[in-house]
Order: structure tokens, then sequence, then C-alpha cells
């Protein structure tokens, strides 16, 4: 697939190409992440799980945990459902 031209509205808005937005089945219910990457403007759609983690992240860090208290009560409770589920760890 070769780039397409697009070009900005006053308010900063542009419309992806159709053909993109079939290819990565983007819909109007799709998140996208927006950032730059060195001269890039990168739009990357994002799961609805990434966006619960965003969330409990945020929270965390409100009530003063940091990631790796986060990363090691993940890793707990998942030891727990594979035990629960399967009998093993």
């Amino acid at each position: 697939m070769y780039g397409q031209f697009v070009s900005p509205t006053e308010r900063g808005q542009v419309t992806i190409p159709k053909e993109v937005r079939e290819k990565l089945k983007i819909t109007p219910k799709t998140k996208l992440r927006v950032y730059v990457d060195n001269d890039k403007v990168v739009l990357e759609p994002v799961s609805p799980l990434d966006l619960l983690f965003n969330d409990i992240e945020a929270e965390a860090r409100e009530k003063g945990y940091t990631r790796q208290d986060l990363e090691k009560e993940i890793e707990m409770v998942r030891e727990q459902l594979m035990q629960e589920l399967y009998g093993k760890p």
C-alpha cells in the first residue's frame, strides 16, 4: 500500500483514508494512541486492555503504588488463576 496525502483542517483534524481504516480494522469506536516518533506523527490502534491498564496504573499512582508494585501484584494474581484453572503455577 502506497502512502496517501492528507491535509489537516484548521482544527488539526485529518481523515484516515478508507483503505487504511479497513486494513487496520479502525472503526469509530477504535481508540488511537497519538505520538511523535522522531519527525513522524504516529496513530496507533490501542486495545481495550491497554486502556484498562492505563486507568489502573493512574489510579495506583494516585495511591502511591509503583509500576513494580503493580507488576508484582499482577504476577501473583496470574499465578493464582493458573493454579485455580489448571492446577499448576
